[in-house]
């Protein structure tokens, strides 16, 4: 009876030494930034990837949200210029008609003013509404640029982050301190514990290769001559090869009409007619139209607007504006001569259509 007693109290005795022991480890490990538990060891940083992963379906809800919107927004100013179009037309044949009739004819001559004067009140409201629709495209377009923006950076900083932690395995795996505080850990647990990505960062780690897939992204070389003027290939309507200067702050694509004429485009009456500023201030008349598809790199945008310039613009050279660059997130590198875009895949515009 005195043996098993002594026993007893020889195995109470061990136990508070094994429990200070694994927890010494475990405070060894996490003092290396490395979390340790019963199930193993893995670095903390793995569950900022999933939270950051699981932000991606409210995104890309957004990203394809906002274009709906935008593309709504702007089908509603399309019906709505196509009729302010029509009502100028009426107000020239009046004014035409009126200015034809027989000045004795006292009757027709007022039932014209009177139709006059209403058209007139039509074509106010019409300006009042145009500012309207004018503020809500443009906003629509802030919010399709802003969720797009969004999904994109997170793609981007999520692989900026599983980057950093295979990194940070890899070093710490080679980490003298880390390898004695792990054997310190595995002595106390009973286990052979490796310190290496877990299943479900590398679970992680394909969804966000299934992510990146969505956000497509092209290089574009650019040619100067010789000074800040850049040069970008482009295809107009599947199959006008065009060389336009990139310019990111023209609202518009814009065209002399030689260029125009080459892509099949005449400008008529039914097109609104819109002045432009130029970089040094002046001012020039032109008809704004849309192009069918314009592409460069892998990149194609679908009824696009542009500017047809005047004749006294002649000799101009022909733009490539934000009418295209703004469905993409892009950068220009002045120095590398590089265009490069990135667009979110399955949105409006992003098929690579050749």
């Amino acid at each position: 009876m005195r043996y098993l007693f002594l026993f007893l109290v020889c195995v109470f005795a061990v136990r508070p030494l094994q429990a200070d022991e694994l927890s010494d480890a475990r405070t060894a490990l996490e003092s290396l930034g490395i979390r340790a538990s019963s199930t193993g060891v893995a670095l903390p940083k793995e569950a900022d990837l999933t939270k950051e992963l699981n932000k991606a379906p409210a995104l890309k809800r957004g990203v394809l949200q906002s274009e709906k919107e935008l593309k709504a927004a702007e089908a509603n100013m399309d019906v709505f210029e196509r009729s302010l179009v029509q009502l100028r037309l009426q107000h020239v044949q009046l004014s035409a008609q009126l200015a034809g009739i027989n000045p004795n004819d006292i009757t027709l001559n007022n039932k014209l003013v009177s139709a006059i004067k209403v058209l007139e009140g039509q074509l106010d409201l019409a300006r009042d509404r145009k500012r309207l629709l004018d503020a809500e495209t443009s906003n629509s377009r802030v919010k399709s640029t802003e969720a797009r923006e969004a999904y994109i950076g997170l793609a981007l900083s999520a692989r900026q982050l599983a980057d950093g932690i295979e990194e940070d395995y890899a070093k710490k795996g080679t980490s003298t301190d880390v390898k004695e505080a792990l054997a310190r850990f595995n002595r106390a647990t009973g286990k052979q514990f490796v310190l290496a990505p877990t299943p479900g960062f590398q679970a992680n780690v394909r969804r966000l290769k299934q992510l990146e897939d969505t956000v497509l992204s092209d290089t574009i070389e650019l040619r100067d001559d010789g000074g800040k003027t850049l040069r970008v290939s482009v295809v107009v309507n599947g199959r006008y090869p065009q060389e336009m200067v990139l310019d990111s702050g023209a609202s518009l694509i814009s065209l002399p009409p030689s260029v125009a004429a080459k892509l099949g485009l005449k400008p008529g009456d039914k097109d609104p007619k819109i002045v432009l500023q130029l970089a040094d201030g002046r001012e020039i008349d032109g008809r704004l139209m849309k192009l069918p598809s314009v592409r460069v790199g892998k990149f194609q945008v679908d009824n696009v607007e542009c500017a047809v310039l005047g004749n006294e613009a002649y000799a101009a050279e022909p733009l490539l504006g934000m009418s295209f660059l703004e469905h993409f997130k892009f950068e220009i590198d002045s120095a590398a001569k590089k265009l490069t875009m990135v667009k979110v895949a399955g949105t409006e515009g992003t098929a690579g259509k050749k």
